[in-house]
């Protein structure tokens, strides 16, 4: 194992858990890391590289001479995240971003990065045709870096809050699905073995990993509740679909089944009895082979029912956002529709899902009047 500092933490193997332990000490509270695998020479490298960037990020490793370049900066945060609980595919995209600022960014020293420098990296990014949305995420992962440094004595300012995004045109969002396609898509897919799952979709505005990580013991049909506890999605680092948390904590939510929502449910249930794919423990929408349902054959079977109903390009998600809306809309209550669809911010949903039609706009300005009734006898 490669010489380290002192108290720039340890690593040691644990037989007992075929993994490299490795203990770093951090304002009196050691944390432990672990690194799966078997006892070799290069997981030696491995399990010592991974403690000198925790080491680094924790502010472990002695302020002596200049400050770390920015990469190695970049991926000391990201490790340090890792063991805060990060997700995986909140990972998988922290990688995303540390090798668009390899790419086009450079490799800076980290405390002499200057905004003119990040603000002409935003506009390759921008040439490049990355959206809004990315170019925002990275940038705020390099803020939250940044702030990392300044907190261990690594930078002295944060030229991130100095520097300007450029204006994006953004993308074209999604759009609400009228009440007549909807009608026509349903009718497509009724006779589907995943009816129901478009059926939910679209009445009760969940996500596809929501719907796709529903297990029985969730469908209380005595009761008529639904609970949305798991989601099904791919993780992007292994490549592997997961039955994980949903999105957010604010996600997870009991919802009421109307009647008709739950007689859905009960012929699905009977259709699987028959196919012999129901488990009472099991998913409620299982592959044929009684597997969990990879999220992207969810996608490719809407596509597939949105051309047998002539109806144009839409997002499976746009039904979530149809949903949002047309709540909104007949309730005039938006905290209402967050609740419903799992949102713990009002202003997300209103953002990014809730959508105006010029309808909308005809019948709030229907009833307009500024000017007397020229035709009213009590003028002239």
């Amino acid at each position: 194992m490669p010489r380290r500092a002192k108290g720039e933490g340890s690593v040691r193997y644990r037989k007992d858990l075929r993994a490299y332990e490795i203990r770093i000490t951090v304002a009196g509270s050691r944390k432990s890391v672990y690194l799966k695998g078997p006892k070799t020479r290069e997981n030696d490298r491995k399990a010592d590289l991974l403690r000198r960037k925790l080491a680094l990020a924790y502010g472990l490793t002695p302020l002596e001479g200049t400050p770390p370049p920015l990469l190695d900066w970049l991926e000391a945060h990201a490790e340090a995240l890792r063991t805060e609980g990060r997700r995986d595919n909140t990972l998988y995209h922290y990688g995303r971003y540390i090798t668009l600022v390899k790419q086009h960014l450079g490799n800076p020293v980290l405390d002499r990065l200057t905004p003119e420098a990040l603000e002409a990296f935003y506009r390759r990014l921008v040439s490049l045709g990355y959206s809004q949305s990315v170019i925002t995420h990275v940038r705020n992962f390099l803020h939250g870096a940044y702030e990392r440094a300044i907190r261990y004595g690594r930078a002295g300012q944060n030229p991130v809050d100095l520097a300007r995004l450029p204006r994006i045109t953004p993308r074209e969002a999604g759009r609400e699905i009228t009440e007549e396609e909807l009608e026509r898509i349903l009718a497509v897919a009724r006779s589907h073995r995943l009816f129901a799952a478009f059926y939910l979709l679209a009445a009760l505005g969940l996500r596809r990993g929501e719907v796709l990580g529903l297990t029985w013991p969730d469908v209380d049909l005595d009761r008529g509740e639904i609970h949305i506890r798991r989601a099904l999605v791919p993780n992007l680092l292994s490549g592997k679909t997961v039955l994980g948390p949903t999105k957010t904590s604010g996600s997870n939510r009991t919802l009421p089944l109307p009647e008709e929502a739950r007689q859905v449910l009960l012929e699905h249930r009977t259709r699987l009895i028959e196919d012999r794919l129901y488990h009472p423990e099991g998913l409620v929408f299982p592959s044929i082979n009684g597997t969990p349902l990879r999220p992207e054959n969810l996608r490719r079977t809407w596509t597939t029912l949105l051309q047998k109903a002539g109806i144009p390009k839409a997002r499976l998600h746009d039904l979530r956002a149809t949903f949002i809306t047309r709540i909104i809309r007949q309730t005039g209550n938006p905290k209402l529709a967050a609740a419903l669809a799992g949102h713990k911010s009002l202003q997300t949903a209103l953002q990014h899902y809730a959508k105006v039609t010029q309808e909308d706009l005809k019948a709030t300005l229907k009833s307009l009047r500024l000017l007397p009734d020229p035709w009213s006898p009590d003028r002239g």
